[in-house]
């Protein structure tokens, strides 16, 4: 009985075929491995100091120059020893027609750090205007901005040295049309003006990484006694966003 076992699994080998079993996959035999990395845009808004006052003196000194840009600037009291809190600061009776410009030693103070792109949204109200004789009453006036020191797309801003602010450094060009640039040509003391009034819009765009100070300054031009008394006053809102 045994040796007719051996001999029928001896004939069944020899039947089967040396290549001939199936391959049945039980899954995907390719595949790929997928691997993600989500980094949050992380953006810091530092508002340092939100206000600009000028100087009647007894505070560092404001600017004063003879034409609105390009100028070069020098600390007041001004040719006519004024300085541009006084009632006469601009008057025609020293200055002539085109009176006296006068800029701000103190400035408004923004940090920004971002790791996305960036747009900033400067939004004007006009002029300063009486707060408490007349609302009529103006006083021309621009804003000049410094980025000092700052990096855009990781690449720090190239210039010389701004006043008070930092090193290195450059002023925002204003070419039309709102659009805001920076660092066009627009080294120290040739600072581009951006005007209050009429109200509008202005946009910066920034590529990340952007990294700064952003130093606001105000310029004024005053005409002496034909400047009626008041405290005057406007805003500027700066509001920024990311894609």
């Amino acid at each position: 009985m045994l040796r007719y076992l051996l001999t029928a699994l001896c004939v069944l080998a020899l039947a089967t075929p040396v290549f001939g079993y199936d391959v049945v996959w039980d899954g995907d035999a390719d595949g790929d491995i997928d691997i993600n990395l989500q980094i949050d845009c992380y953006i810091q808004i530092d508002r340092q100091d939100e206000e600009i006052h000028f100087s009647d003196g007894t505070e560092p000194e404001d600017w004063w120059m003879t034409s609105l840009q390009p100028v070069g600037t020098l600390q007041c009291p001004d040719d006519g020893t004024q300085r541009p809190m006084y009632a006469w600061a601009g008057d025609n009776y020293y200055a002539g027609a085109g009176g006296r410009f006068y800029e701000s030693y103190d400035g408004a103070v923004i940090y920004i750090n971002s790791n996305n792109d960036l747009t900033m949204h400067l939004i004007t109200h006009g002029d300063l205007a009486g707060t408490i004789n007349d609302p009529n009453n103006t006083i021309p006036t621009w804003i000049t901005l410094g980025l000092c020191p700052f990096m855009i797309n990781s690449t720090p801003v190239t210039g010389h040295n701004i006043p008070l602010c930092g090193n290195p450094g450059c002023y925002v060009s204003h070419t039309g049309g709102g659009v805001l640039q920076p660092c066009v040509g627009n080294d120290h003391p040739n600072q581009d003006v951006i005007p209050l009034a009429p109200p509008a819009t202005y946009t910066l765009d920034m590529d990340a990484q952007v990294m700064g100070t952003m130093k606001f300054l105000c310029r004024i031009e005053r005409h002496g006694m034909a400047d009626d008394g008041d405290l005057y006053a406007t805003t500027v809102d700066v509001n920024f966003t990311t894609p």
